[in-house]
């Protein structure tokens, strides 16, 4: 490593407050009790806490591509939530990252370089009025153009690397790949189109789909598609798809934006596997 290096962290889709999504231990809800982790969310927090050790201890730049917080659960009641209140959510989001903070970097005196993508309007409602908003302003984040601290898009320039971050990307289910590839061609034309030149260097980064970690590295662009850090709930479960609904990884992703180079690093932690009934 050397001084011109500069790490990037990807994190994305927490679902802070569903029953299947990352939860602080010993976190208070706005019940007033300690919400007690059930054991999936046990090994989500044994995994979180695993992956903050491995960190730099300089953090140049944090995106937090969307979904941090689950929200409201409306289709299905609440049922499925650890906490239903989403400012609460947000709490046990910032009470998650709170060691990892004092790493980032300052963009101001109060402003971290935080970047804090806007998630699904399912679950963070109309421009981040569940919970995203409130996060973003616990965590000193930089705010968009709008004001607003979540962003629907990110355009950025990191050490010389042109940065294109935003949470939606489609799905398919089979040549996983194809979304991502897509995601490629789409900032291409988008260039072409403004008479621009392409950056010598670029990153895009999607989420959403909690699919396995994705990377593709071709001509100068580095396209990343994230893993989640919510394991497989009701809803993927009775999918017309189920198996294919199924996340084999949680995780994060790292990036060494060094001067001749981008190096990935993965920091992957398998889904526990599902339950096999003995019947007979």
């Amino acid at each position: 490593m050397t001084t011109d290096d500069k790490f990037v962290l990807l994190v994305s889709d927490l679902h802070v407050g569903s029953a299947f999504g990352l939860l602080p231990e010993g976190f208070q809800g706005s019940n007033g009790a300690i919400v007690n982790l059930n054991s999936g969310q046990q090994y989500l927090w044994s995994c979180w806490q695993h992956f903050l050790g491995l960190l730099p201890q300089k953090i140049d730049a944090l995106f937090i591509n969307g979904d941090a917080v689950d929200g409201p659960n409306e289709k299905e009641e609440a049922r499925f939530l650890s906490e239903v209140d989403p400012d609460f959510q947000a709490r046990g989001a910032y009470q998650a990252l709170e060691s990892a903070l004092e790493r980032v970097s300052l963009h101001e005196p109060d402003v971290r370089n935080i970047f804090l993508s806007r998630g699904s309007r399912y679950h963070v409602g109309s421009g981040g009025s569940n919970g995203e908003e409130t996060l973003g302003a616990l965590l000193k984040a930089r705010k968009g153009p709008d004001g607003r601290y979540s962003r629907p898009w990110t355009q950025a320039d990191i050490g010389g690397v042109h940065f294109d971050v935003a949470h939606h990307q489609s799905f398919t289910i089979r040549f996983r790949d194809m979304p991502l590839e897509r995601e490629i061609e789409f900032y291409l034309d988008r260039v072409a189109r403004q008479r621009k030149v392409v950056p010598d260097r670029v990153v895009i980064v999607r989420s959403h789909v909690h699919g396995s970690l994705r990377v593709i590295q071709e001509d100068g662009i580095v396209a990343v598609s994230t893993p989640c850090w919510k394991l497989q709930d009701n809803y993927a479960a009775m999918s017309r798809y189920p198996n294919r609904m199924f996340s084999p990884e949680i995780g994060a992703v790292g990036l060494w934006i060094r001067p001749d180079k981008i190096d990935v690093v993965r920091y992957l932690y398998a889904h526990p596997e599902l339950p096999i009934e003995e019947i007979l």
